[in-house]
């Protein structure tokens, strides 16, 4: 999915530029998302990069079940995606203060052109954003808690 980030950390790109800052850019930090205390459990890539984030999980032709991708933006800011480079469709939980403001099915357009594809809002400022498969939150609601666990 190709995203357009607005209020991207500016700091993470400064960090991840040089030989020593120990980005990990060919080995994906991964994380457990929990949503609700027994609702909904995710094993994830965080896409920590600029490039990670506006990449996201464009160019895959499936994605596992109860897996997916979290981007984090650092602070709270209206976000927008859209799904250029997709063939599958994906649930996307807008997250604000570990709680899930809303959730969306985005459809897939296979178009690599990203302003030839729908575009996403945030309904209100999010930090974060959780993309799984399509269907994957469908018992999921707004107000909802989201813990992130990083894995080692």
């Amino acid at each position: 999915m190709r995203h357009k980030l607005i209020g991207l950390s500016l700091a993470l790109a400064i960090l991840c530029t040089g030989p020593l800052a120990g980005c990990r850019e060919s080995e994906p930090i991964r994380a457990t998302v929990r949503i609700g205390p027994t609702v909904a459990e995710f094993q994830v890539e965080v896409a920590q990069t600029a490039d990670q984030q506006r990449d996201g999980l464009s160019d895959r032709d499936e994605l596992a079940t109860g897996t997916g991708m979290l981007f984090q933006f650092g602070s709270r800011s209206e976000q927008q995606v859209w799904m250029a480079g997709m063939s599958m469709p994906l649930d996307i939980a807008w997250i604000a203060d570990n709680k899930v403001v809303a959730i969306d099915t985005l459809t897939p357009c296979t178009d690599t052109d990203q302003n030839a594809c729908p575009r996403w809002t945030s309904p209100s400022p999010v930090d974060s954003l959780l993309e799984v498969s399509a269907h994957s939150l469908a018992t999921v609601i707004p107000g909802m808690a989201v813990d992130v666990e990083e894995l080692p």
